[in-house]
């Protein structure tokens, strides 16, 4: 193929995939005589761009969507490059550059070249931008399928190519040196699991599952956890990591931040977690993979399953079940124990050597090229295409089996939904509420509760007692209110534990026993405002992009007409910036929560036992629920000797933000 002049347009350069990818294949091209020039904001990865020669171009690249001043300045910037370095296609990677790209594409008649290396783009934007594309070029089945279905693009303008992999790089180590090992203080004879990822989406779960089973599985192996990546969820993953060493005698999980290269990691471990590009990486350094992504778990490769995980991207994409720590712990055990499921994994580099190198996936990325610029081009018979990959993997542009969960995978995004206030107190609908109510001890604050429970102004109703058993009268109180209950739209139901479970199990419990379309929590000894159940559903019901809603509220001790003022609370985007640096934004006894919430990512832990609360709204926030707080006071939090939560008190003063409080 003759040589090309193209600008590559990688909005930043952060450490990850995407970046990793883009500086693979630009090296690839400019070594087979392409000239290939790099418009980017720039980034911590830059460094690796400039050590491999490649030529960096300052663009003023500032949010996902550049709009006025900075739009303009961007095209600017992008007309003078074209000219400088007379462009013949332009290849984007990231949302911001191709819409820049797009506009410059249809003034100056230069092609445009998509890869979409996932589902996380915001879709109604990708789906306004795509159509400008003369090509598109997809990472893996899953995103091939989000691009046709969700997107309406053409199938024949569509091509599966995977990341390719240095083979020659990422390779068997031939003389270790155990450095990565020697910094981290990790001995030889351990098991040195590394977990290879960015800390944000749903990888931030699968992280938070391994530390939990690594805890697990060391009490009876020698057994380790490097996690090697960062991302906006670092703060949370630090405090569970420093929380979970502290219970030991020497540490279990090692934080290393992000590695401009990875390759130590992979070599000197004795099983890497990882999806998408991590798990190639780690395949073809000769190392076991136990995939999990962003989508969620898929398990150990090995060559047998080898071709239908690549179908998945090794759970970044597609997966075969939802993450939990028990899985993992067992499948984590399973290794350990057998030896020969490491060997067997090994055998899978000849696979990649084949069907996943670096020049196999250059071939298919100038075909594209050469289609889209009408060039002729002489395949490379030498070298395997993936399409070669017989029968396992399909040899259409789109696979014929539509993974729906694939689909239907819901998008993140950045900023906080718009929230809709309505002044009329009307409700759409009446679903029902299940209130959740644990309880241990605390018979002489429970009929308040329940006497404001009954006040509520909002229909139906379940109010669900959970006594995690209680040595007190507490069932006597229960009996009384139960005698009061006089309408169908409001049931009581008791439920007494045979042993003491904890505050996590009991309020789990009550989740799994609620029938509501929504789920409200209630402590035993706060008081909830008449209007605080119509208030959260009206908001839910008009405002359907948020999932969790708790509200402002204020403190007291014996008195409701002496409280004070709380300032835990925060707002709209604040919320996610709060929990996000380690902090505690909601009063999680104010919090009402839809069904599908639950559904999807269980109960609480007692992985984090007295900070259950912050773990379970972060980890929401994590799986991509929206949450809100409601401005106005509607609940009362009531300070006590006897409180759980001064008990915890030390813990959840590192991991929560202050509360102060003043005289009202």
């Amino acid at each position: 193929m003759k040589p090309l002049n193209i600008l590559m347009i990688l909005d930043s350069l952060e450490i990850g995939g995407t970046e990793t990818h883009v500086l693979e294949i630009s090296k690839a091209l400019q070594a087979r005589g392409h000239k290939i020039v790099i418009g980017t904001s720039g980034g911590p990865f830059a460094q690796r761009f400039q050590q491999a020669g490649l030529k960096l171009i300052p663009m003023s690249f500032q949010s996902d969507n550049p709009i006025h001043t900075n739009y303009t300045e961007l095209l600017q910037q992008m007309r003078d490059i074209v000219v400088e370095h007379e462009i013949e296609l332009i290849h984007v990677h990231l949302i911001a550059g191709l819409k820049i790209a797009n506009q410059i594409s249809q003034e100056m008649l230069i092609p445009v070249v998509f890869t979409a290396h996932g589902m996380f783009y915001p879709w109604r934007q990708l789906q306004s931008l795509i159509d400008g594309c003369e090509h598109v070029i997809a990472v893996s089945h899953p995103v091939a399928n989000w691009i046709k279905l969700r997107m309406g693009f053409p199938q024949k303008q569509t091509t599966i190519i995977p990341n390719g992999i240095d083979m020659d790089y990422f390779a068997p180590s031939k003389t270790p040196s155990n450095k990565f090992r020697q910094e981290l203080g990790v001995k030889d004879s351990d098991f040195l699991i590394s977990l290879v990822s960015r800390m944000a989406w749903g990888k931030t779960r699968i992280i938070e599952n391994a530390i939990q089973a690594i805890e697990n599985l060391a009490t009876r192996y020698n057994v380790k956890l490097a996690i090697v990546g960062s991302g906006p969820d670092s703060p949370f993953i630090r405090a569970l990591t420093t929380m979970v060493n502290k219970r030991h005698s020497e540490d279990l999980i090692f934080l290393t931040g992000a590695l401009l290269d990875p390759i130590e990691a992979y070599q000197e471990s004795d099983l890497v977690i990882g999806t998408a590009r991590v798990a190639l990486e780690a395949m073809s350094c000769g190392k076991p993979v136990l995939a999990a992504g962003n989508s969620g778990y898929v398990g150990l490769i090995t060559p047998e399953n080898f071709a239908a995980h690549w179908k998945l991207y090794f759970g970044d994409h597609d997966y075969l079940s939802f993450p939990n720590s028990s899985k993992l712990e067992q499948d984590l055990e399973q290794i350990i124990t057998k030896p020969d499921l490491l060997e067997q994994a090994k055998q899978i580099r000849p696979l990649m050597l084949d069907y996943f190198s670096i020049e196999s996936t250059i071939n298919q990325i100038e075909q594209v090229y050469a289609q889209v610029l009408a060039i002729d081009t002489v395949q490379d018979s030498s070298t395997a295409s993936i399409h070669d990959l017989k029968p396992e993997i399909s040899t259409t542009v789109i696979p014929p089996v539509v993974t729906e969960r694939a689909v239907e995978m819901p998008i993140p995004e950045k900023a906080a939904p718009k929230v809709t206030i309505k002044d009329s107190p009307k409700l759409a609908a009446t679903p029902l509420v299940s209130v959740v109510i644990p309880t241990y001890n605390r018979a002489k604050y429970l009929s308040q509760c329940l006497a404001a429970l009954f006040k509520q102004t909002y229909r139906p109703i379940e109010i669900i007692v959970i006594d995690d058993c209680s040595t007190d009268n507490t069932s006597k109180v229960v009996e009384q209110w139960l005698k009061k209950v006089k309408s169908d739209e409001l049931t009581l139901r008791y439920h007494k534990l045979p042993v003491n479970l904890g505050f996590a199990s009991a309020v789990s419990i009550g989740y799994y026993l609620a029938q509501g379309e929504f789920v409200a929590n209630q402590d035993s000894d706060d008081i909830s405002h008449p209007e605080r159940i119509a208030s959260q559903v009206q908001f839910l019901l008009t405002n359907q992009d948020y999932d969790l809603v708790g509200t402002n509220y204020e403190v007291f001790t014996h008195n409701l007409n002496q409280t004070k003022k709380a300032y835990l609370v925060r707002y709209d985007n604040n919320i996610v910036k709060c929990y996000r640096e380690g902090n505690h934004c909601v009063c999680f006894g104010s919090l009402m929560i839809r069904r599908k919430v639950i559904d999807k990512i269980g109960g609480l832990t007692k992985f984090m036992v007295g900070a259950e609360d912050y773990e379970y709204v972060a980890r929401a926030i994590v799986q991509g629920f929206n949450v809100q707080n409601l401005r106005p006071v509607l609940y009362y939090y009531r300070q006590h000797q006897e409180q759980r939560s001064k008990e915890f008190y030390s813990l959840r003063s590192s991991l929560t933000a202050h509360v102060k409080e003043e005289e009202q």
